[in-house]
């Protein structure tokens, strides 16, 4: 079996309402803390958390977005398998925006994407349920007085093998927080999986199918304005005018934000919000690429693919095989310039930035911080890259009042 060191896990105790919490972090020098005694805020910074709450309850505290590709399915499976426990009995929670507890350990910043979620988390993940379960095991044994090795874990309870006796997790959690943290942990066999690699229904679907899901365009929290943005649809254009009159007529529109290349509605509700910007009949001017057309882009790439390239891997002599070839067959494919299919528009909480903003900043010479949230998307096949800096360019020159 794989064996993990204890300097790989950080642990602490007594999380709010009591139980264990158990974080990791992935470092080339990873740090290990003894448990706090009693539930006060946890001044570390791990990758991500798991709790054992004294009801029995399993919580995940994820940094990945699920964006309908099977997050909220996939990491509960990694620590079920390990904890010993079934998919039913894990809560999710989304993990707050934060590089430094949460970052992806491929991309070594908060994201999902590229297909490294799993790749990424499958060993930090069993790792931490496989820590988790040996200190409920040990809690129970030490209960008991019997040996550990003599005791096993199945579906959140802890199993005396010898006599039949079992109790709970969360009978253990408090317990367990207060054990040293184990030398070595071992990690399952691929044949003694009974989760991993098997089909499961997905955990987020009843919630969309009933309606209750909260997205990212759902998020409500006191005060909040909404925004709508529109950005210069060329390329290096700027702001040539606007009727800021009109919009401001219009009722729940509060404030209008005017950037270089960028214009934002702030008002009451969406729909104010839209009407305003619709009114604005704003004016730009084209700039430099005003005549920048797909002919031009084809060819600017085409003349860019003849120069010399960055050489990824060199294997034989590619260029004497052609020359040599008895049959050549040469053949050009070209893609239109175009983003990929959008299915909904970008939005705040669609991962950590988006076109809808808490405008709470402003307070005289003392701004509010703001907080970004990270709910499901309704998905994510599109580039909202551009969108997402322009609404935070006018979230940042907003100056309303709550």
């Amino acid at each position: 079996m794989d064996r993990v060191s204890r300097r790989e896990f950080l642990i602490a105790g007594a999380a709010a309402g009591g139980g264990l919490l158990l974080g990791w972090r992935i470092e080339a020098q990873p740090r290990v803390a003894a448990a706090p005694r009693t539930p006060t805020p946890l001044e570390f910074a791990p990758n991500a958390f798991i709790r054992v709450g004294t009801d029995g309850g399993v919580t995940l505290i994820m940094g990945q977005v699920e964006m309908g590709q099977g997050m909220y399915t996939a990491m509960p499976m990694l620590l079920a398998e390990e904890l010993e426990v079934g998919l039913d009995q894990v809560r999710l929670e989304h993990a707050p925006p934060d590089d430094k507890r949460y970052g992806n350990p491929l991309l070594g910043f908060q994201a999902t994407g590229g297909s490294t979620s799993v790749k990424g988390l499958y060993l930090p993940l069993r790792r931490a349920g496989a820590t988790a379960k040996t200190m409920l095991i040990a809690a129970a044994a030490q209960r008991w007085n019997v040996d550990p090795a003599s005791c096993r874990a199945e579906r959140g309870t802890v199993i005396h093998s010898a006599s039949g006796r079992r109790i709970g997790y969360g009978a253990l959690a408090a317990a367990a927080a207060e054990l040293p943290i184990p030398d070595n942990v071992a990690l399952k066999r691929p044949e003694e999986f009974k989760l991993i690699g098997t089909p499961a229904k997905r955990l987020d679907t009843p919630a969309k199918v009933k309606g209750i899901a909260q997205y990212g365009i759902d998020v409500r929290l006191p005060g909040m304005k909404i925004a709508t943005v529109a950005a210069s649809p060329v390329l290096g254009g700027t702001l040539a005018g606007l009727d800021e009159a009109k919009a401001m007529a219009i009722p729940g529109v509060r404030q209008i934000v005017r950037l270089d290349d960028v214009v934002a509605v702030v008002a009451d509700h969406m729909w104010a919000a839209k009407q305003g910007l619709a009114a604005l009949a704003i004016r730009w001017d084209d700039g430099p690429n005003a005549t920048m057309s797909t002919a031009d882009v084809v060819q600017g790439l085409a003349a860019a693919a003849a120069t010399p390239g960055v050489v990824a891997r060199k294997e034989g002599d590619a260029a004497a095989a052609i020359a040599g070839a008895a049959t050549k067959l040469e053949a050009v494919y070209q893609a239109p310039f175009l983003a990929r299919l959008a299915g909904a528009g970008p939005r705040a909480g669609d991962g950590c930035s988006g076109l809808r903003f808490a405008a709470r900043e402003g307070r005289g010479a003392q701004p509010l911080p703001r907080r970004r949230l990270r709910p499901p998307p309704g998905g994510r096949l599109r580039h909202p890259g551009s969108a997402h800096r322009a609404a935070g360019r006018g979230a940042r020159e907003s100056r309303l009042e709550p």
